[in-house]
This record gives structure tokens, C-alpha cells and sequence, in this order.
């Protein structure tokens, strides 16, 4: 008869500790934090882009024949059937041609020079400055010419041989081939070539005349 009871209660205590194991189960579930979603990654970083820069215009490039030499800046070329009188872009011999000015000092020798050069009937490339005008005031188009296969433009030569001086029609526009030209023209001022050993001093004429 005693052990009934006591049976009863083992029974009870049993199924309550069942119940509470349940309870903190469902605690445990029903508490669990839910994990916290991370934010998304920061874009990334932008890079500045750098704009490529513009390639450098080119001259014109065409050839042609020489047909005549006008004095030691001055040249006429035919291009295509037509003849050009081409001055020579950034140099300026002495006058020779202009009835309202006297000869220029070393004015026939830098003609003479440039009929070496450029003989009658020489193939030529003739080379226009982007940064240059086309043509000067007289209409006349300003070049560089190239004799064959020579990278250095008779313009450039003249200087050299002290048959011209730097010109710059623009100062504030000076043309590409600038420095280059002024060695030239130094080389020759320092060695006493051409006009400044007979010569010397300022330009004898103003440049750009329209002979």
C-alpha cells in the first residue's frame, strides 16, 4: 500500500522534468538571435580617368617638281599640274627681286645657294606647319621643302650654310620646327658662314617681301 503512492510520485516528478526540459527547449529556440545580415560591400573605389590627349595635327604632305627659283626664299613648284610659288616658312634670305629695295648684302649668293639645292625639275616634298599660317600675306604657301630622302628641310640648310636668318612671322605662334631652326642659324653665326662674314648685324630687309 505504501509503495503505491510513492511509485505515483516518481511517475509525476518525471513527467514534470520532461515538461520543463520541453520548456527550455522551446526557450532556447524562441530566444536565439537571429544572425544580423552584413551590409553589402562598399563599391569600389572610382578611378579617375585621364582623357588621352589629342594626337598632334600633321602639314599637308604633297610633292612635286621644282620649276624655278625666285631668290634665296622663294621657290616655285609644280603639285599636281599646278605651279606653286612656295615660300620657304621660317627663314629669310636677303632681298633680291624687289624693285623698291636695293640688292641685299649676300642677297645673289643665297639664291645661287638654293638653285644647288633645288635644281630644275628635282623632285621635292613640301611640308605646310599646322601651326603656321597656309599662306602669307602675299598668298603665297608656307612650307618646309625636303630634297629626297634627306630628313632636314632645305629651309634648315639655308640657315646653316648662313644663307638666311630665323624668321618668326608670329611671335606668340612660334613654328614647330623653332629650335632647330635657331641652331642652325647660331652654328653658322659662330662659325662666320655666308652673311655673317660679310654681313653681319640686324636683316637687311623686311621679311616677307613679295618677290
Amino acid at each position: 500500500m505504501v509503495r503505491r503512492p510513492l511509485l505515483v510520485a516518481s511517475l509525476a516528478l518525471t513527467l514534470a522534468a520532461g515538461c520543463d526540459e520541453d520548456r527550455t527547449g522551446d526557450v532556447a529556440q524562441t530566444d536565439r538571435v537571429a544572425p544580423v545580415p552584413t551590409s553589402a560591400e562598399p563599391p569600389p573605389r572610382r578611378v579617375p580617368t585621364i582623357p588621352t590627349p589629342e594626337p598632334r595635327p600633321k602639314g599637308a604632305v604633297e610633292r612635286g617638281q621644282v620649276v624655278y627659283v625666285s631668290d634665296g626664299d622663294t621657290v616655285g613648284v609644280r603639285i599636281d599640274g599646278e605651279v606653286r610659288r612656295i615660300r620657304l616658312l621660317g627663314i629669310d634670305a636677303p632681298e633680291t627681286k624687289d624693285p623698291d629695295e636695293p640688292v641685299g648684302c649676300y642677297g645673289p649668293q643665297a639664291s645661287a645657294r638654293v638653285r644647288s639645292l633645288l635644281p630644275l625639275g628635282m623632285t621635292v616634298t613640301v611640308v605646310s606647319d599646322p601651326t603656321q599660317d597656309r599662306v602669307d600675306r602675299f598668298g603665297r604657301p608656307l612650307a618646309y621643302v625636303f630634297r629626297p630622302r634627306e630628313r632636314r628641310p632645305v629651309n634648315e640648310r639655308l640657315l646653316a650654310d648662313g644663307a638666311a636668318r630665323v624668321y618668326v612671322y608670329r611671335r606668340n605662334r612660334p613654328f614647330r620646327r623653332l629650335g632647330a631652326f635657331r641652331k642652325a642659324e647660331a652654328s653658322a653665326r659662330a662659325a662666320r658662314r655666308g652673311l655673317w662674314a660679310r654681313c653681319g648685324g640686324p636683316p637687311p630687309s623686311s621679311p616677307g617681301s613679295g618677290s
